[in-house]
């Protein structure tokens, strides 16, 4: 039994379908018949990427639906640079991809996954049913199942669902340390950030013959005094979602004139001059993530068999790096391979201390892209980390990612390196290989390492055609 159908949920119950007869999807939402925005996921309303990382392993576990996600309407690109990045130096020499490839939103792809699902035979769906409590015989260390509520029905008519493994997929509002509690397993330690992040998103329609070379761009702030960023992102039907945030209480206005006037400060303008030509297409919309939440589910003295955590249940990031669809779709990797691990084939089910053991790996998963994260939190004034000790020499570390990125300005090898490393596909370790040393060593012996200056995400010719084009107009009277 599977709580909370976002990325993380339905990515657990796919890889559960190759373990288990049946497996049940629960969710105090309704699902919308059309890919739409679900009041459970306050924050879909905000760009998501889902990294290459992510993308080989959600073609892995449902093939074809890259092919599906064209059929439903994503947009097909060719000889664009998936995703530029604008770092504090400049933007990135990253090369266009000569392949095809597909732009969507969370939206869509989150529909995709779940119609996929709904249609398998062992697979049931339980819509408008919230999860109040893990249920467990007195005296036992067995979760049997979850107490659940249907919503609309009163608030006394609780009844339970018993389940031979219960994973908790339901976010970063998950209840797990409470029920832990009720059972009598004690608190969990937990690190958290203040990160104070703040945003504000909208969709716009792409302009006709608009010349940018990208499908995508993230423009980074510039610690520690401009704690802007801003992202464009292409999705499906020729569509951008448009996101601008702000660390450490920094939060974007989500008024029309306090909106363009923060993509116009941001440390590049190619944000701005993109919304600034396109039509708005909805209302500005913003939400705010004061904390990130590390939960060490691993630490715990005890722990009940036949429940586990996973994705956000257990580490929601900062938002703003886009990391949490992808390490929700490798946190599905590992509950699959402990699964194998601990297969019981004689008896059915899986051999005792599975759930420690999938703890304690899902931890070592998840533990590189969060000190990524917390290391960029960290650079800015008022953020703090709380339970635990800062990491020993994250300070060195941070100056010497500046020290690439300065030189990756103008290197290619190691933009790529840096590309590699934010996707996903190559772990922070790269970051300290004989190559790269060698070209900063040498970009700082020919002096060309860059320095912060407004240096922009579109080539001098694309922006005076971009800046040719005529404003779009009163953005409020045009929004749908």
């Amino acid at each position: 039994m599977v709580i909370g159908s976002g990325i993380g949920g339905l990515l657990a119950a796919r890889v559960l379908l190759d373990h288990f007869d049946r497996v049940g999807l629960l969710d105090r939402d309704r699902f919308p018949e059309t890919p739409a925005h679900r009041s459970g996921v306050p924050q879909s309303h905000h760009a998501h990427g889902l990294l290459l990382r992510g993308r080989e392993i959600i073609e892995g576990l449902f093939p074809g639906i890259e092919e599906d996600l064209r059929a439903a309407g994503a947009t097909v690109e060719r000889d664009r640079v998936p995703f530029q990045v604008v770092s504090p130096f400049g933007p990135l020499p990253l090369p266009p991809l000569d392949a095809e490839f597909s732009v969507y939103s969370r939206f869509l792809l989150e529909w995709q996954i779940r119609e996929r699902l709904a249609a398998h035979p062992r697979l049931r769906l339980l819509e408008g049913t919230e999860v109040v409590g893990l249920a467990a015989r007195p005296g036992s260390e067995r979760v049997t199942g979850v107490r659940v509520r249907h919503r609309g029905a009163d608030i006394d008519a609780v009844s339970v669902l018993a389940a031979d493994l219960v994973v908790d997929a339901s976010g970063r509002r998950s209840k797990t340390p409470d029920w832990l509690r009720e059972l009598g397993y004690g608190e969990v330690a937990e690190e958290t950030i203040t990160s104070g992040i703040g945003y504000a998103s909208r969709f716009y329609a792409k302009p006709d013959g608009f010349p940018g070379e990208w499908s995508g761009i993230v423009v980074n702030g510039r610690a520690p005094g401009n704690p802007r960023s801003g992202l464009v992102l292409g999705i499906e039907k020729d569509q951008w979602h448009v996101t601008l945030g702000g660390f450490a209480g920094a939060a974007p206005p989500t008024d029309e004139a306090g909106f363009l006037q923060w993509a116009r400060d941001l440390p590049d303008p190619t944000v701005y001059e993109c919304i600034r030509i396109a039509r708005p297409l909805t209302p500005i919309r913003g939400y705010r993530t004061p904390v990130n939440r590390l939960r060490h589910f691993e630490r715990q003295t005890r722990w009940p068999a036949g429940f586990v955590a996973t994705a956000d249940a257990v580490c929601a990031f900062n938002p703003i790096y886009g990391q949490g669809m992808t390490v929700a779709a490798t946190d599905a990797l590992v509950l699959d391979e402990c699964l194998r691990d601990h297969a019981d084939p004689p008896r059915g089910g899986v051999r005792p201390g599975f759930e420690r053991e999938f703890q304690r790996r899902l931890a070592k998963n998840v533990a590189a892209a969060w000190t990524v994260a917390g290391g960029e939190d960290l650079r800015w004034p008022g953020i703090a980390l709380h339970g635990a000790r800062p990491r020993r020499g994250g300070k060195a570390v941070r100056r010497w990612i500046d020290l690439v990125l300065r030189a990756a300005v103008a290197d290619p090898y190691l933009s790529g390196r840096y590309f590699d490393l934010i996707m996903m596909m190559a772990p922070p370790a790269t970051m300290l290989g004989p190559r790269v040393l060698t070209h900063v060593a040498r970009a700082a012996i020919t002096g060309r390492l860059g320095v912060p200056g407004r240096e922009f995400g579109l080539t001098d010719a694309a922006l005076a055609a971009v800046r040719a084009f005529p404003d779009a107009g009163d953005m409020s009277a045009r929004a749908g």
